[in-house]
C-alpha cells in the first residue's frame, strides 16, 4: 500500500519502531533522500546506555526489510540503510533534548535567532516548544524546536578516553 511521499515515513517509522522496541532500542530518525544508486532510506538507531551493536544492526535491518516489503510504504525503488546513532547522536524530537538535558550540543538553525544560526552550548532545560541553550560565548539563548535545522551532541573526547582506559592515562 504506497502512499504519498509526506506520509510515507511517518508509515515507515510506525512500522519500524515496534520492531526496534522489542530489541531495546528506540528509531531516532528516518529519512529518505538521494543515495549512490538511487533512493536511501535511512533509519538510525539508538540505545541508551549500552551501544548497538553491529549483530543487533544486521539483525533489525533484515527484520525491517522484510516488514517494508510486505507493507510497501514507499512508492518505486530505495536501498535500506540501519545504522546506529552513534556517539555523535543527532537530536530530532523535544524528548531527544530532554533525555540530554546538561549535555554539550551543535545546532544549526533554519533562520537566524539573535542574529545567528549556529550555535554550540549545554541544553540548560527544556519545554513542549523549545530549549534553552547555554551557549559556550556566555549567551544563553531559547531555541524552537521548529527552527531546528539540525543537532548534535557534541562528544568529551577527554571523558570518553578516560571511560575507556579506566581513568588512567
Amino acid at each position: 500500500m504506497a502512499v504519498t511521499s509526506t506520509d510515507s515515513l511517518e508509515v515507515v517509522r510506525a512500522i519500524c519502531e515496534p520492531i526496534v522496541a522489542k530489541r531495546g532500542l528506540e528509531v531516532v530518525e528516518v529519512r529518505l533522500g538521494p543515495g549512490s544508486g538511487g533512493r536511501t532510506l535511512t533509519l538510525t538507531v539508538d540505545r541508551a546506555e549500552i551501544p548497538v551493536t553491529l549483530g543487533e544492526i544486521a539483525d533489525v535491518s533484515e527484520e525491517i526489510s522484510r516488514a517494508l516489503d510486505i507493507d510497501d510504504p514507499i512508492e518505486g525503488r530505495y536501498t535500506l540503510e540501519v545504522s546506529s546513532a552513534g556517539i555523535e547522536r543527532p537530536l530530532v524530537r523535544p524528548s531527544d533534548y530532554q533525555r540530554f538535558t546538561g549535555r554539550e550540543i551543535k545546532v544549526r538553525c533554519l533562520e537566524g535567532i539573535e542574529g545567528r544560526r549556529n550555535f554550540k552550548g549545554r541544553i540548560n532545560s527544556t519545554s513542549a516548544e523549545t530549549f534553552v541553550l547555554a551557549a559556550e560565548d556566555g549567551t544563553v539563548v531559547e531555541i524552537p524546536y521548529g527552527q531546528v535545522g539540525s543537532a548534535k551532541l557534541v562528544v568529551d573526547w577527554d571523558a570518553e578516553l578516560k571511560g575507556l582506559n579506566g581513568g588512567t592515562q
